[in-house]
Protein backbone atom coordinates (compact mmCIF):
# COMPACT_ATOMS: atom_id res chain seq x y z
CA UNK A 1 0.00 0.00 0.00
CA UNK A 2 1.41 3.03 -0.79
CA UNK A 3 0.86 5.85 2.11
CA UNK A 4 2.83 8.74 0.19
CA UNK A 5 -1.15 10.36 0.08
CA UNK A 6 -1.17 10.27 3.61
CA UNK A 7 2.62 11.43 4.76
CA UNK A 8 2.49 15.10 4.65
CA UNK A 9 5.96 14.79 5.43
CA UNK A 10 7.08 12.31 2.23
CA UNK A 11 8.94 14.15 -0.61
CA UNK A 12 11.66 12.86 -2.81
CA UNK A 13 15.37 13.56 -2.24
CA UNK A 14 16.43 15.30 -5.43
CA UNK A 15 20.31 13.57 -4.90
CA UNK A 16 21.12 11.20 -2.33
CA UNK A 17 24.98 10.63 -0.79
CA UNK A 18 24.71 7.44 1.52
CA UNK A 19 24.98 7.98 5.09
CA UNK A 20 25.59 5.09 7.33
CA UNK A 21 25.39 5.34 11.09
CA UNK A 22 28.25 3.63 11.21
CA UNK A 23 30.31 6.75 9.77
CA UNK A 24 28.66 9.49 11.67
CA UNK A 25 29.69 7.25 14.58
CA UNK A 26 33.34 7.20 13.20
CA UNK A 27 33.34 10.84 12.41
CA UNK A 28 32.11 11.51 16.27
CA UNK A 29 34.86 9.23 17.50
CA UNK A 30 37.38 11.00 15.05
CA UNK A 31 36.11 14.46 16.74
CA UNK A 32 36.14 12.96 20.42
CA UNK A 33 39.49 11.43 20.46
CA UNK A 34 41.20 13.57 17.59
CA UNK A 35 42.20 10.69 15.41
CA UNK A 36 43.34 12.07 12.53
CA UNK A 37 42.78 10.08 9.20
CA UNK A 38 44.12 11.82 6.83
CA UNK A 39 46.76 9.83 5.24
CA UNK A 40 44.47 6.76 4.89
CA UNK A 41 42.37 8.57 3.19
CA UNK A 42 44.76 10.06 0.88
CA UNK A 43 46.08 6.33 0.25
CA UNK A 44 42.39 5.68 -0.76
CA UNK A 45 41.95 8.14 -3.31
CA UNK A 46 45.74 7.36 -4.76
CA UNK A 47 44.42 3.85 -5.49
CA UNK A 48 41.51 4.83 -6.40
CA UNK A 49 42.45 7.96 -9.15
CA UNK A 50 46.24 6.87 -9.65
CA UNK A 51 47.34 10.49 -8.49
CA UNK A 52 50.13 10.38 -6.01
CA UNK A 53 50.21 13.90 -5.44
CA UNK A 54 47.45 15.34 -4.07
CA UNK A 55 45.86 17.61 -1.38
CA UNK A 56 42.84 17.23 1.02
CA UNK A 57 41.14 20.28 1.80
CA UNK A 58 37.88 21.55 3.35
CA UNK A 59 35.88 21.78 0.48
CA UNK A 60 35.89 21.24 -3.40
CA UNK A 61 35.31 25.18 -3.80
CA UNK A 62 38.49 25.69 -1.93
CA UNK A 63 40.54 22.84 -3.98
CA UNK A 64 39.46 24.84 -7.26
CA UNK A 65 40.42 27.98 -5.80
CA UNK A 66 43.66 27.13 -5.06
CA UNK A 67 43.93 24.96 -8.69
CA UNK A 68 43.24 28.40 -10.11
CA UNK A 69 46.02 30.27 -8.01
CA UNK A 70 48.22 28.34 -9.41
CA UNK A 71 47.31 27.85 -13.00
CA UNK A 72 47.16 32.11 -12.87
CA UNK A 73 50.88 31.91 -11.24
CA UNK A 74 52.28 29.71 -13.81
CA UNK A 75 50.64 31.26 -16.86
CA UNK A 76 51.45 34.85 -16.24
CA UNK A 77 47.85 35.34 -17.16
CA UNK A 78 45.15 36.68 -14.66
CA UNK A 79 42.62 34.99 -16.83
CA UNK A 80 40.62 31.97 -16.00
CA UNK A 81 38.20 30.33 -18.60
CA UNK A 82 35.06 29.10 -17.20
CA UNK A 83 31.82 27.43 -18.60
CA UNK A 84 28.85 29.66 -18.87
CA UNK A 85 26.59 27.39 -16.76
CA UNK A 86 27.92 25.29 -13.83
CA UNK A 87 27.55 25.42 -10.13
CA UNK A 88 27.92 28.97 -8.90
CA UNK A 89 30.81 27.66 -6.33
CA UNK A 90 33.25 28.15 -9.00
CA UNK A 91 32.45 31.76 -9.77
CA UNK A 92 33.23 31.76 -6.09
CA UNK A 93 36.32 29.95 -6.60
CA UNK A 94 38.05 32.39 -9.51
CA UNK A 95 36.74 35.37 -7.32
CA UNK A 96 38.79 33.90 -4.50
CA UNK A 97 41.43 33.75 -6.77
CA UNK A 98 41.45 37.64 -7.76
CA UNK A 99 40.79 36.30 -11.29
CA UNK A 100 39.60 37.71 -14.51
CA UNK A 101 36.77 35.61 -15.88
CA UNK A 102 36.45 34.64 -19.36
CA UNK A 103 33.54 32.74 -19.79
CA UNK A 104 32.83 30.34 -22.44
CA UNK A 105 29.74 28.35 -24.03
CA UNK A 106 28.38 25.07 -22.77
CA UNK A 107 26.23 23.45 -25.22
CA UNK A 108 22.70 22.08 -24.76
CA UNK A 109 22.89 18.73 -26.41
CA UNK A 110 26.09 17.28 -24.47
CA UNK A 111 26.32 19.70 -21.03
CA UNK A 112 29.88 20.28 -22.55
CA UNK A 113 31.85 23.21 -23.56
CA UNK A 114 31.59 24.82 -27.21
CA UNK A 115 34.94 24.46 -27.99
CA UNK A 116 34.16 27.53 -30.51
CA UNK A 117 33.41 29.80 -27.76
CA UNK A 118 36.45 28.10 -25.38
CA UNK A 119 39.02 28.59 -28.30
CA UNK A 120 37.61 32.64 -28.39
CA UNK A 121 38.29 32.79 -24.61
CA UNK A 122 41.80 31.53 -25.04
CA UNK A 123 42.45 33.60 -27.72
CA UNK A 124 41.85 36.36 -25.42
CA UNK A 125 44.13 35.67 -22.73
CA UNK A 126 42.76 33.11 -21.17
CA UNK A 127 45.69 30.25 -19.93
CA UNK A 128 43.93 28.86 -17.50
CA UNK A 129 40.70 26.43 -17.93
CA UNK A 130 38.22 24.94 -15.89
CA UNK A 131 35.92 22.29 -16.91
CA UNK A 132 33.10 20.57 -14.98
CA UNK A 133 31.39 17.41 -15.33
CA UNK A 134 27.78 18.81 -14.25
CA UNK A 135 25.62 16.05 -12.98
CA UNK A 136 27.98 13.44 -13.80
CA UNK A 137 27.84 13.78 -17.00
CA UNK A 138 31.54 13.53 -18.56
CA UNK A 139 32.51 16.37 -20.88
CA UNK A 140 35.21 15.45 -24.25
CA UNK A 141 37.95 14.95 -22.00
CA UNK A 142 40.22 14.47 -25.00
CA UNK A 143 39.23 17.39 -27.03
CA UNK A 144 39.68 19.57 -24.22
CA UNK A 145 43.23 18.55 -23.22
CA UNK A 146 44.09 19.15 -27.34
CA UNK A 147 42.94 22.71 -27.13
CA UNK A 148 44.52 23.59 -23.76
CA UNK A 149 47.45 22.40 -24.84
CA UNK A 150 47.36 24.08 -28.38
CA UNK A 151 47.36 27.46 -26.21
CA UNK A 152 49.71 25.93 -23.51
CA UNK A 153 46.68 26.10 -20.91
CA UNK A 154 46.38 25.10 -17.51
CA UNK A 155 43.30 22.41 -17.36
CA UNK A 156 41.22 22.38 -14.43
CA UNK A 157 38.81 18.93 -14.08
CA UNK A 158 35.97 19.94 -11.50
CA UNK A 159 34.83 16.35 -11.23
CA UNK A 160 32.51 17.81 -8.05
CA UNK A 161 29.83 16.09 -9.71
CA UNK A 162 31.41 13.65 -11.44
CA UNK A 163 31.68 10.65 -8.54
CA UNK A 164 31.13 7.44 -10.69
CA UNK A 165 31.91 8.74 -13.72
CA UNK A 166 34.56 7.83 -16.18
CA UNK A 167 36.32 8.54 -19.25
CA UNK A 168 38.05 5.60 -20.89
CA UNK A 169 37.97 3.34 -17.57
CA UNK A 170 39.55 6.39 -15.72
CA UNK A 171 37.58 7.91 -13.01
CA UNK A 172 36.79 11.68 -14.15
CA UNK A 173 38.99 14.26 -11.83
CA UNK A 174 42.32 11.82 -13.15
CA UNK A 175 42.60 13.67 -16.62
CA UNK A 176 43.44 17.05 -15.92
CA UNK A 177 46.60 19.01 -14.65
CA UNK A 178 44.25 19.36 -11.73
CA UNK A 179 41.42 17.34 -10.72
CA UNK A 180 38.89 18.32 -7.98
CA UNK A 181 36.75 16.38 -5.95
CA UNK A 182 33.90 17.67 -3.63
CA UNK A 183 32.94 15.81 -0.67
CA UNK A 184 29.90 18.03 0.18
CA UNK A 185 26.32 16.41 1.47
CA UNK A 186 25.33 16.24 -2.44
CA UNK A 187 28.10 15.23 -4.41
CA UNK A 188 27.46 11.69 -4.35
CA UNK A 189 30.24 10.64 -1.29
CA UNK A 190 30.12 12.37 1.80
CA UNK A 191 31.67 13.24 5.10
CA UNK A 192 29.72 15.99 5.96
CA UNK A 193 32.43 18.31 4.29
CA UNK A 194 35.82 18.52 2.50
CA UNK A 195 37.52 18.40 -0.84
CA UNK A 196 40.64 17.16 -2.78
CA UNK A 197 42.97 18.80 -4.90
CA UNK A 198 44.34 15.56 -7.68
CA UNK A 199 47.80 16.57 -9.29
CA UNK A 200 47.66 14.48 -12.30
CA UNK A 201 50.18 15.24 -14.66
CA UNK A 202 54.14 16.34 -14.05
CA UNK A 203 53.12 20.22 -14.86
CA UNK A 204 50.03 19.71 -11.72
CA UNK A 205 52.64 17.81 -10.00
CA UNK A 206 55.63 20.71 -10.28
CA UNK A 207 52.77 23.35 -9.33
CA UNK A 208 51.72 21.43 -6.18
CA UNK A 209 54.68 20.78 -4.96
CA UNK A 210 55.81 24.56 -5.38
CA UNK A 211 52.63 26.04 -3.56
CA UNK A 212 52.66 27.30 0.12
CA UNK A 213 51.34 25.01 2.70
CA UNK A 214 47.65 25.77 3.41
CA UNK A 215 46.47 26.27 7.00
CA UNK A 216 45.84 23.19 8.92
CA UNK A 217 42.58 22.76 10.27
CA UNK A 218 41.30 25.16 12.90
CA UNK A 219 38.20 23.44 14.01
CA UNK A 220 38.06 18.98 14.49
CA UNK A 221 34.80 19.18 11.84
CA UNK A 222 31.93 18.74 14.89
CA UNK A 223 29.67 20.88 12.78
CA UNK A 224 29.81 18.87 9.94
CA UNK A 225 29.71 16.08 11.68
CA UNK A 226 25.84 17.28 13.39
CA UNK A 227 24.87 18.45 10.12
CA UNK A 228 26.26 14.62 8.48
CA UNK A 229 23.59 13.27 11.47
CA UNK A 230 20.77 15.01 10.55
CA UNK A 231 21.08 14.12 7.09
CA UNK A 232 21.65 10.33 8.08
CA UNK A 233 17.95 10.98 10.06
CA UNK A 234 16.04 12.80 7.82
CA UNK A 235 17.79 11.97 4.26
CA UNK A 236 14.88 9.59 3.14
CA UNK A 237 11.56 10.57 1.53
CA UNK A 238 9.30 9.63 4.38
CA UNK A 239 10.82 12.84 6.65
CA UNK A 240 12.73 14.96 3.96
CA UNK A 241 9.67 16.78 3.61
CA UNK A 242 10.44 18.28 7.10
CA UNK A 243 13.48 19.68 6.47
CA UNK A 244 12.75 20.83 3.04
CA UNK A 245 9.69 23.13 4.75
CA UNK A 246 12.29 25.08 6.43
CA UNK A 247 13.50 27.94 4.05
CA UNK A 248 16.23 28.91 6.27
CA UNK A 249 18.28 25.56 5.75
CA UNK A 250 18.07 26.64 2.11
CA UNK A 251 18.10 23.07 1.34
CA UNK A 252 18.27 23.13 -3.15
CA UNK A 253 18.47 26.38 -3.44
CA UNK A 254 21.80 27.80 -5.80
CA UNK A 255 23.37 31.21 -3.72
CA UNK A 256 26.53 33.27 -4.38
CA UNK A 257 29.01 32.47 -1.22
CA UNK A 258 31.49 35.14 -0.50
CA UNK A 259 34.88 33.45 -0.92
CA UNK A 260 37.05 32.30 2.38
CA UNK A 261 40.44 31.22 3.04
CA UNK A 262 41.26 27.82 1.89
CA UNK A 263 42.35 25.10 4.46
CA UNK A 264 43.03 21.54 5.46
CA UNK A 265 40.31 18.97 5.17
CA UNK A 266 38.96 18.54 9.43
CA UNK A 267 39.69 14.84 11.20
CA UNK A 268 35.97 14.23 11.23
CA UNK A 269 34.29 14.34 7.70
CA UNK A 270 37.62 12.21 6.71
CA UNK A 271 36.73 9.47 9.16
CA UNK A 272 33.21 9.50 8.14
CA UNK A 273 33.99 9.43 4.09
CA UNK A 274 36.03 6.32 5.02
CA UNK A 275 33.58 4.91 6.58
CA UNK A 276 30.66 6.04 3.66
CA UNK A 277 33.29 5.04 0.86
CA UNK A 278 32.19 1.46 -0.40
CA UNK A 279 28.61 2.23 0.63
CA UNK A 280 29.20 5.05 -1.74
CA UNK A 281 30.52 3.25 -4.45
CA UNK A 282 27.69 0.59 -4.36
CA UNK A 283 25.55 3.03 -4.61
CA UNK A 284 26.89 4.73 -7.84
CA UNK A 285 26.83 1.51 -9.43
CA UNK A 286 23.70 0.77 -9.05
CA UNK A 287 22.38 4.26 -9.98
CA UNK A 288 24.58 4.02 -13.21
CA UNK A 289 22.93 0.68 -13.84
CA UNK A 290 19.02 2.56 -13.41
CA UNK A 291 19.71 5.75 -15.56
CA UNK A 292 21.33 3.75 -18.44
CA UNK A 293 18.29 1.00 -18.39
CA UNK A 294 16.11 3.52 -18.22
CA UNK A 295 17.46 5.91 -20.70
CA UNK A 296 17.32 2.56 -22.78
CA UNK A 297 14.27 1.55 -21.93
CA UNK A 298 12.49 4.61 -22.93
CA UNK A 299 14.24 5.75 -26.55
CA UNK A 300 11.43 6.43 -28.69
CA UNK A 301 9.07 6.40 -26.33
CA UNK A 302 8.72 10.46 -25.28
CA UNK A 303 9.70 9.34 -21.65
CA UNK A 304 12.84 10.23 -22.78
CA UNK A 305 12.47 11.98 -26.28
CA UNK A 306 13.23 15.77 -25.77
CA UNK A 307 16.96 15.83 -24.10
CA UNK A 308 18.96 15.65 -26.69
CA UNK A 309 22.00 14.89 -24.09
CA UNK A 310 24.41 12.53 -25.49
CA UNK A 311 25.08 11.55 -22.02
CA UNK A 312 27.58 8.42 -22.10
CA UNK A 313 26.31 7.27 -25.38
CA UNK A 314 29.81 7.35 -26.39
CA UNK A 315 32.03 4.10 -26.02
CA UNK A 316 34.30 6.43 -24.78
CA UNK A 317 32.70 7.57 -21.27
CA UNK A 318 30.23 6.43 -18.61
CA UNK A 319 28.13 8.51 -16.70
CA UNK A 320 28.45 9.01 -12.46
CA UNK A 321 24.62 10.32 -12.82
CA UNK A 322 24.50 12.33 -9.66
CA UNK A 323 20.95 13.46 -11.10
CA UNK A 324 19.79 12.50 -14.33
CA UNK A 325 19.30 15.76 -16.89
CA UNK A 326 16.69 16.77 -19.23
CA UNK A 327 15.77 19.57 -21.71
CA UNK A 328 12.14 20.23 -21.54
CA UNK A 329 10.02 20.62 -24.60
CA UNK A 330 10.08 24.54 -24.33
CA UNK A 331 10.88 26.78 -21.25
CA UNK A 332 7.66 27.85 -20.83
CA UNK A 333 6.57 24.01 -19.90
CA UNK A 334 7.04 22.90 -16.12
CA UNK A 335 8.80 19.90 -16.07
CA UNK A 336 9.98 20.51 -12.49
CA UNK A 337 8.14 18.37 -9.51
CA UNK A 338 10.29 18.69 -5.99
CA UNK A 339 7.99 16.55 -4.52
CA UNK A 340 8.94 14.11 -6.70
CA UNK A 341 12.87 15.08 -6.90
CA UNK A 342 12.24 16.85 -10.01
CA UNK A 343 14.32 19.85 -10.08
CA UNK A 344 15.37 22.66 -12.36
CA UNK A 345 18.89 23.60 -13.17
CA UNK A 346 20.71 26.29 -12.15
CA UNK A 347 18.87 29.26 -11.84
CA UNK A 348 20.97 31.75 -13.54
CA UNK A 349 23.81 31.91 -16.78
CA UNK A 350 27.71 32.85 -15.11
CA UNK A 351 27.41 36.08 -16.62
CA UNK A 352 23.69 37.53 -14.91
CA UNK A 353 25.96 36.82 -11.86
CA UNK A 354 26.28 40.22 -9.86
CA UNK A 355 29.04 39.94 -7.55
CA UNK A 356 31.37 38.86 -10.73
CA UNK A 357 30.32 41.34 -13.57
CA UNK A 358 33.46 43.79 -12.84
CA UNK A 359 35.65 40.57 -13.61
CA UNK A 360 33.94 39.28 -17.30
CA UNK A 361 35.73 39.56 -20.44
CA UNK A 362 32.94 40.50 -23.27
CA UNK A 363 33.32 37.43 -25.32
CA UNK A 364 29.93 37.09 -27.49
CA UNK A 365 26.67 35.53 -26.53
CA UNK A 366 25.92 32.53 -25.00
CA UNK A 367 23.28 30.88 -26.29
CA UNK A 368 23.77 27.45 -25.30
CA UNK A 369 24.11 28.20 -21.64
CA UNK A 370 20.77 29.95 -21.40
CA UNK A 371 19.48 27.56 -23.49
CA UNK A 372 20.05 25.15 -20.47
CA UNK A 373 19.07 27.33 -17.76
CA UNK A 374 15.62 27.78 -19.63
CA UNK A 375 14.85 24.47 -20.47
CA UNK A 376 17.08 21.77 -18.54
CA UNK A 377 15.78 19.55 -15.99
CA UNK A 378 16.78 16.66 -13.48
CA UNK A 379 15.20 13.34 -12.44
CA UNK A 380 16.32 11.61 -9.31
CA UNK A 381 17.77 7.92 -9.99
CA UNK A 382 18.73 7.04 -7.20
CA UNK A 383 18.35 4.27 -4.35
CA UNK A 384 15.42 5.85 -3.10
CA UNK A 385 13.72 6.70 -6.23
CA UNK A 386 14.53 3.94 -8.13
CA UNK A 387 12.38 2.05 -4.67
CA UNK A 388 9.47 4.91 -5.16
CA UNK A 389 9.62 3.72 -9.26
CA UNK A 390 8.88 0.16 -7.89
CA UNK A 391 6.75 0.74 -5.51
CA UNK A 392 4.56 2.65 -8.06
Amino acid sequence: MDLKPWNPFWRQLPVYSPVTLGSVFAGLASVVAHKDLLEPLRELLRAEYGSEHLLLTDSGTSALRLAIEMGLAKSGSDIVALPAYCCFDVATAAVGAKARIALYDVRADTLGPDFVSLRRALEAGARTVVIAHLYGIPVHVNQSLDLAGEFAAVLIEDAAQGAGGFWKRRPLGSWGDFGVLSFGRGKGRTGGAGGALLANTSVGVSMLQSMPAIQSGSRTGGLAILKLAAQWAFGRPSLYGLPAALPQLGLGDTVYKEPWEPSEMAPGPAAALLANWEASRREEAARRQFATDWIRRSAGKRLWPQTGIELSARSDSTGGFLRLPFLAVSSERNDSNPRAGFARGYPQCLAELEPIQDRLLPLGDLRGAQEIVNRLRTAPVHRWARQDWRDD
